[in-house]
């Protein structure tokens, strides 16, 4: 990667109404290891080492296990980025529904587990639809699955937040949302989705179209061209009314750093901080 050094940002003229509600998106032997230290700013997670296809080839309920003793008198937030790899929720293939409820039915005891309070989701909206009959039947047939999914969700506490992935306007995601009118069914703005799939909304239309189902946020940023999931301030994103917009939603979404590198991640953190966007809880304030 050529470009992961994180800038500053700066937020000129916009005085938050409040803190940010914070996260950061964990995995793998590093995730266990950032515990300590996110637990020290008061910051929550997401848990990310249910994504990939190999973990349900084996023992996951294992590794829920051993993620679940970790967590014991965690105080932050959790949430679980349930499967998404090969799954197609708005497909016309009974079989190949019958395996995305599969995976994602085992993501829920995976999150249930782990003692979480929301899982992310993927949106299944294709870029374009060749006909708006067709759009409109996907649409119908993604409110019946991610329906249904949020019915099962409701015993365990569970809300789920669909993501916008190749979404180019964030309507039709509001109207998904509308359409299936759940209260632990919300959303979730991946804004650097949001920059490579919807570039003629900005990114504060995309968060005030979104509310008041907005519930979570995914943050970082990219080149316009790739997800390269960087540090906020390493590429072309303008995050200034959007972090604006945010701190002013009711309810608050939980704004997760999903930059992938490590370092970038952390002074993503430190950036939000030195803005006055967060405070972490152990220096006392509140977030």
């Amino acid at each position: 990667m050529a470009q992961t050094t994180t800038t500053a940002i700066t937020t000129p003229g916009i005085t938050p109404r409040r803190g940010l509600t914070l996260a950061m998106s964990i995995g793998g032997e590093e995730g266990f290891d950032d515990l300590p230290r996110l637990r020290e700013y008061g910051v929550g997670i997401e848990i990310t080492d249910f994504i990939g296809v190999a973990i349900w080839q084996g023992d996951y309920q294992a590794h829920a296990r051993r993620w679940a003793a970790a967590l014991r008198g965690f105080p932050g937030d959790k949430c679980l980025h349930g499967a998404f790899i090969d799954l197609a929720p708005g497909a016309l293939e009974p079989e190949v529904i019958a395996f995305a409820r599969r995976r994602h039915q085992q993501s829920l005891e995976v999150a249930a587990t782990l003692g979480c309070d929301l899982m992310v989701v993927h949106s299944d909206f294709p870029p374009r639809e060749a006909q708006p009959t067709q759009h409109a039947e996907r649409a119908a047939r993604l409110a019946d699955y991610f329906g249904t999914l949020a019915e099962k969700a409701t015993p365990l506490g569970i809300t789920i937040v669909i993501e916008n992935i190749r979404d180019s306007n964030p309507r039709q995601l509001a109207d998904l949302a509308a359409a299936i009118a759940l209260p632990n069914l919300g959303l979730s703005l991946d804004v650097g989705h949001a920059n490579l799939y919807g570039p003629a909304y900005a990114l504060d239309e995309w968060a005030l179209t979104l509310a008041p189902a907005l519930r979570h946020v995914h943050l970082h940023d990219n080149d316009g061209r790739f997800d390269r999931h960087w540090g906020v301030g390493a590429g072309t994103m303008n995050f200034r009314a959007f972090l604006a917009t945010v701190a002013a939603l009711a309810p608050a979404p939980r704004v997760t750093i999903e930059a992938l590198p490590r370092a970038d991640a952390w002074q993503t953190l430190e950036g939000l901080i030195a803005e006055g966007w967060y405070t972490p809880s152990g220096l006392g304030g509140t977030h």
